[in-house]
């Protein structure tokens, strides 16, 4: 009887068990802004690798004197791009983001005879 009395239990157990697998799809739902949150994403690694760059500095100053330094840069390295940044106190004229010091000191070179007083500044 006891033997029986198992036997149904796990027959009424085994019918009212239900067997779940796991489907075969995989559905990935993407937010609408994902693809601005990427382009911040490309955009802040672009920044940080502009802050890890060497640059050359030409002059730091006055903003009059500034834009001399500015012009007569132009005119002699039209190839070269140019910021003037504003830094309190003084207006600073810098050139290029080079990601190697080689590369930096080759321009460096050729502008320091032009303007002797320009340095490299390390990121």
């Amino acid at each position: 009887m006891f033997k029986f009395s198992r036997f149904c239990f796990l027959f009424v157990i085994m019918l009212t068990t239900t067997i779940v697998a796991q489907e075969n799809e995989l559905r990935l739902k993407t937010p609408p802004t994902l693809e601005e949150v990427l382009a911040r994403k490309i955009d802040l690694d672009k920044k940080s690798l502009a802050k890890n760059q060497y640059t050359i500095q030409i002059y730091s100053g006055n903003y009059d004197m500034a834009k001399v330094f500015l012009d007569s840069f132009a005119q002699a390295f039209p190839d070269q791009t140019v910021k003037l940044k504003f830094e309190t106190p003084n207006y600073k004229i810098r050139v290029g983001q080079f990601s190697s010091r080689l590369e930096g000191v080759e321009i460096f070179n050729t502008i320091k005879d032009k303007f002797p007083q320009a340095f490299m500044l390390k990121p």
